[in-house]
């Protein structure tokens, strides 16, 4: 067993706050990113959002991104610096 290893198999807290149910992190979001979102089939508040402008789910930036998709694809597979930069 390795140094990492020897020192990190103590630490299980974040293992046990998962199975007492408890863990706040990676919470899987059930709906669209709204104001109000769906966790664990309750709709909650959505006070972390970084969709400032509520446009998310505007049906014209939807449409956008989705031609922006048949175009180019789902990444330009590198970074700017190597592979250029798309004319997006």
């Amino acid at each position: 067993m390795g140094i990492l290893q020897d020192r990190t198999r103590l630490y299980d807290m974040p293992q046990k706050a998962q199975a007492a149910g408890i863990y706040p992190y990676f919470r899987p979001i059930e709906s669209e990113q709204d104001t109000e979102v769906i966790i664990e089939g309750k709709k909650v508040l959505m006070f972390g959002s970084n969709s400032y402008l509520g446009l998310t789910n505007h049906p014209k930036i939807k449409e956008a991104a989705k031609k922006a998709i048949d175009k180019y694809g789902t990444g330009c597979a590198g970074s700017r610096f190597l592979n250029g930069t798309l004319d997006i």
